[in-house]
């Protein structure tokens, strides 16, 4: 098990990094010390007079509870509050994962390479195929 999570979790951060670039200046760290907050990793982007922040969480799931979302924006604003000013909240799922309609303002990003198939979550360059022979994700 900790072989597959671990891998997941490079994934994840291979996935962040094309997204935010370090040419752009981000830099993500992965579960920083934040107090007040307790992300799976941070983005940073630092430029003259200002830090831009963004808390990420990841989600290995065929579902999220809306719990989830409040979690994270429960974090957001309990550094809002200590001054620590937080652009966005991120939460990482798979693709055509189910989520409440009401994110309450967490944005999702999608990872390509995991989807929710029949309520479980795959990988997608498994060798998973349909009765007639099609690759389950294509």
């Amino acid at each position: 098990m900790g072989a597959t999570k671990e891998g997941f979790y490079n994934t994840v951060e291979r996935d962040l990094k094309k997204a935010y670039r370090n040419e752009e200046g981000w830099t993500l760290e992965r579960r920083p010390r934040i107090d007040g907050a307790d992300p799976d990793y941070l983005l940073i982007r630092k430029k003259p007079g200002m830090v831009e922040r963004i808390l990420v969480n990841v989600k290995i799931a065929a579902e999220v509870p809306a719990t989830d979302f409040e979690a994270l924006n429960a974090s957001v604003m309990d550094l809002k509050t200590r001054k620590i000013p937080v652009a966005k909240a991120l939460l990482v799922v798979p693709r055509d994962v189910k989520v409440p309609a009401d994110t309450k303002g967490v944005d999702l990003f999608y990872l390509n390479s995991y989807a929710v198939k029949g309520g479980e979550v795959i990988w997608g360059r498994s060798s998973l195929r349909a009765e007639d022979g099609t690759p389950v994700l294509a």
